[in-house]
């Protein structure tokens, strides 16, 4: 059963940059993109590099360690079908963030 956990307030997050956070043992990466947060597992599938320190351009998020780029709205690998990040369900209330994470 997933569980919801509260990430970080909205203003930690300024619009068009990212955090990473460690939530429930999980590294996440928070994106803030027109004013919309989007979450993904924050470790690339590549070889581990920290998505959330990555450059964000619009929804798309280019890892710093290889340049894999992924779609942050969706996880979506931006050259490869078969790639996907796995995406958090986000939920915003009352100027707070929270993700939902699997147990």
């Amino acid at each position: 059963m997933p569980a919801e956990h509260r990430i970080a307030a909205e203003t930690d997050i300024p619009a068009g940059e990212s955090r990473e956070f460690v939530v429930a043992g999980r590294i996440v990466a928070l994106f803030h993109v027109e004013g919309e947060f989007h979450a993904l597992d924050g470790v690339c599938p590549h070889a581990g590099g920290p998505l959330a320190n990555g450059v964000l351009e619009g929804c798309i998020v280019t890892c710093p360690w290889h340049g894999w780029q992924f779609d942050v709205s969706s996880g979506q690998h931006c050259l490869s079908a078969g790639i996907r990040q796995t995406a958090f369900p986000v939920r915003v209330a009352d100027g707070n963030i929270y993700v939902e994470l699997p147990d």
